[in-house]
């Protein structure tokens, strides 16, 4: 298990290098290149723009999956549990509010039929 982190660290580490050669020093030099008048500006403009967003996706599921499931490694299963425990605590009071809310809105809907027929028939009339 302790490998296993050890190796999903470096990986995520890997993919960190990699999202920075791509945002940073690939655009740098296509600008390079388009300031020698050996590329386009236009075609450096949007191979700049294609390389920093492909490394913002790479930086950014490194760091959105790599490190959770790093970090649940790391963390063992006890703590799966507990959290698991947790969240499925706050479901069921969430579950619980929803329906305390749909059964208040049953009864603002019955009050909002009987105030439509009231209006219907004619209040006094």
């Amino acid at each position: 298990m302790r490998a296993a982190s050890l190796l999903g660290i470096l990986l995520i580490l890997a993919a960190l290098a990699v999202a920075a050669l791509l945002a940073v020093y690939a655009p740098l030099k296509l600008l390079g290149l388009a300031g020698e008048q050996k590329l386009s500006s236009l075609a450096a403009g949007i191979f700049a723009f294609i390389s920093i967003a492909a490394g913002a996706v790479i930086a950014f599921f490194a760091i959105a999956i790599g490190f959770p499931l790093v970090l649940s490694d790391l963390l063992g299963r006890e703590a799966g549990v507990k959290l698991r425990r947790e969240l499925e605590e706050k479901l069921t009071a969430y579950r619980a509010r929803q329906r305390a809310m749909l059964e208040e809105l049953d009864e603002v809907k019955k009050l909002l039929e009987e105030i439509r027929d009231l209006l219907k028939e004619g209040v006094g009339g």
